[in-house]
């Protein structure tokens, strides 16, 4: 389970070290395998175990294809996907098409979401993150829908 947000820092060759909390983790579940590859929606990448990248997978290929929408999306996510390996200081090489996609350089925040991470570029993730809490303030229908989860 991954939860959390962690600053952290991509060195000069483009890696990152995986916070040591989550590396037992996917050493553990996903023999230290990750498929890093694009978030379809937002400018961040995202992150899996492999477990947990196959059951993804899995389940895009079993979308009907025939469907411009479903075709963009398999060619986004599918076709940006990158198999790496924590090396064994738990370090993972970001390709740089992934890195330029986010617009990813130095200063990055790991956000955990249970089953993979989001890995957004710090002054991005502050952005979004801020119009975010805007828009909730101001959302009605997401006060009930939270009471429901919180009661």
């Amino acid at each position: 389970m991954f939860r959390g947000i962690s600053n952290i820092s991509i060195d000069t060759k483009g890696r990152l070290s995986m916070p040591s909390k989550y590396r037992d983790a996917i050493l553990t579940s996903a023999a230290g395998q990750i498929v890093i590859t694009v978030d379809h929606a937002d400018k961040c990448l995202l992150i899996y175990p492999m477990d947990q990248w196959l059951k993804v997978e899995k389940a895009l290929m079993g979308l009907p294809n025939i469907n411009r929408r479903v075709r963009n999306m398999q060619r986004l996510i599918l076709g940006h996907a990158a198999e790496i390996e924590l090396d064994v200081q738990g370090r993972v090489l970001l390709p740089a098409p992934l890195r330029e996609y986010a617009g990813l350089d130095k200063r990055v925040v790991l956000v955990g979401q249970v089953s993979k991470f989001e890995l957004w570029d710090a002054d991005q993730w502050q952005q979004a993150r801020d119009v975010w809490l805007r828009a909730a303030r101001e959302d009605d229908d997401a006060d009930d829908l939270l009471s429901q989860v919180f009661m």
